[in-house]
């Protein structure tokens, strides 16, 4: 008699999974029948286009930290690079500057903040939580500064767009999903996506091979950074407004997703579409708890568990910090 465990190899195999992708995906489905079951509105199409397009800002943020953590590096500045480049693109639209002027000098603000986060890691050799902590409240303060402390409002056909839906389904899916395909393609077949696993999972051996780990870590900071102001402009979009505490509480939502996705938090290791599967898995447990009137510091307590959960299996396959 076929065994479950067999069965479950066969058609992980058949889906040409990863072990770790195929038991991250089991428990996302797993997690679906049981909201379906414990709520009567977890499978209604409404609610399915909420938590999708609620997702979608996590899910842009956690494909650019998948990067960074991959070399080894965690970054816990993304949110509050969103805070401060949709800024300075509110108020570069409010004294009247184009959209399409304003959104372009908000991404070079983003990268200026990943320039100064993959400067100080790849070349002042300062630890990246370090780094990124001391950051996070230095863009921070500075979009608190200059937004007075207020949320801004921002109009436009552009933003109206982003935040609308196509064929039913929320634009910002769209545009996560590419993300996800962009990053797949860049890690699987081009040279730096190679040089990312190479550094992440050996980078003395990559440093003896040629490969300039100092610029790798580099560009590790600047896509975290990209990816938060994509993220930003999706944010505004859906709130009609760009506030300086954006994301004060979801600060550990983008490393739990990741996390959950089945990376190695010692580097080297990890898939984006397990992080893809991590992105969902938090945004439907999120959904769910609140679904079933789950107390706010019971959400906490779970996530926080689902967190050690994940970094110890993480652990018993090997990795860990190193």
């Amino acid at each position: 008699m076929m065994t479950l465990n067999y069965l479950c190899k066969k058609i992980s195999r058949k889906l040409d999974f990863s072990g770790e992708i195929f038991s991250i995906f089991l428990a996302l489905i797993i997690m679906c029948v049981f909201f379906s079951f414990t709520s009567p509105y977890f499978f209604t199409i409404k609610n399915i286009l909420n938590f999708t397009m609620n997702s979608s800002i996590l899910g842009i943020m956690a494909a650019g930290l998948f990067i960074s953590m991959v070399i080894g590096e965690i970054d816990v500045s993304q949110y509050s690079i969103l805070a401060l480049s949709t800024a300075v693109m509110a108020i570069l639209i409010k004294n009247g500057t184009g959209i399409g002027l304003a959104i372009t000098i908000s991404m070079i603000v983003a990268l200026i903040c990943g320039a100064i986060n993959g400067a100080s890691v790849a070349f002042l050799r300062i630890n990246p939580i370090i780094t990124t902590l001391g950051t996070m409240l230095i863009y921070r303060a500075i979009a608190y500064k200059i937004t007075e402390a207020k949320a801004l409002g921002v109009e436009g056909d552009f933003f109206s767009a982003v935040g609308g839906r196509f064929l039913g389904i929320p634009v910002s899916v769209y545009i996560m999903l590419s993300v996800y395909i962009i990053v797949y393609v860049a890690l699987k077949y081009t040279a730096y996506g190679k040089r990312v696993y190479a550094v992440g999972g050996n980078p003395q051996a990559s440093f003896i091979s040629g490969i300039d780990i100092r610029m790798v870590r580099f560009w590790g900071m600047m896509i975290s950074a990209m990816a938060a102001a994509l993220a930003g402009i999706i944010f505004v979009s859906q709130v009609g407004a760009t506030v300086p505490t954006a994301g004060n509480t979801g600060l550990m939502d983008v490393v739990t997703a990741v996390i959950l996705g089945g990376i190695s938090l010692s580097g080297g290791k990890g898939k984006i579409e397990g992080t893809l599967i991590g992105v969902f898995i938090l945004a439907i447990l999120s959904n769910g708890m609140v679904l079933l009137s789950v107390q706010s510091y019971y959400q906490m307590l779970v996530k926080g568990l689902v967190i050690l959960l994940a970094v110890y299996v993480d652990s018993v396959r090997g990795g860990g910090f190193k």
